[in-house]
């Protein structure tokens, strides 16, 4: 019998992947301009959006691969 625990840890691994994937689009959106952020501080909150991507995409994969090997 399959390991419950197994399946909703990839589903908590995909839940993350699909947020950085957002988090990534905002972070370009807000580099592009299209999100409405004062000049000054757009790369400042760009870039801190865009590490919380990666970030979220890093722990999203940790997570996946934690599923796979139970």
């Amino acid at each position: 019998m399959p390991d419950p625990t197994a399946r909703h840890t990839q589903i908590v691994a995909l839940a993350m992947i699909i947020s950085a994937i957002t988090l990534g689009v905002i972070g370009y959106l807000i580099f592009a301009g299209t999100v409405p952020v004062p000049e000054e501080s757009r790369p400042l909150v760009g870039g801190a959006v865009g590490i919380a991507a990666v970030l979220d995409l890093l722990i999203g994969i940790w997570f996946f691969s934690k599923g796979q090997s139970s």
